[in-house]
């Protein structure tokens, strides 16, 4: 049985309760040997998931941490305590593999602009940099 990670990034007002939104980070499943492992979405920054639960903690006067909380939930929950799931996340991981699949399994993530070549001759005793 697969149980879902997600992150508590915020929280929302709906018919007069509050809701949490969750991040979903990958799931927990259990081998056949009985061992468990996780499957991550690599799309998810967990830098920017810290980001959002210190702005949340921060908010409510709360402390601020330097680690990621992550929930633990099975699927028989799912529509008990899960409230504001972030749909579009849900998606996400499934559609990188499918994309990356007709990409030849690599794609472009960003970040850095491609190196240009420096039509200069350089000494070979100078540093790289």
């Amino acid at each position: 049985m697969a149980k879902r990670l997600v992150a508590k990034v915020g929280e929302y007002q709906k018919d007069g309760q509050t809701k949490g939104e969750y991040q979903r980070l990958g799931v927990l499943m259990q081998g056949n040997d009985g061992g468990e492992y996780m499957l991550l979405d690599p799309s998810i920054n967990l830098a920017g998931v810290l980001i959002k639960q210190n702005a949340m903690a921060a908010s409510k006067g709360g402390q601020l941490r330097d680690t990621v909380m992550i929930s633990v939930f099975s699927d028989e929950n799912q529509g008990q305590q899960q409230g504001g799931f972030n749909q579009q996340s849900h998606q996400g991981f499934n559609n990188q593999q499918q994309n990356q699949q007709q990409q030849g399994g690599f794609q472009n993530q960003g970040g850095f602009a491609p190196q240009q070549q420096v039509s200069q001759q350089s000494n070979p005793n100078d540093p790289p940099f």
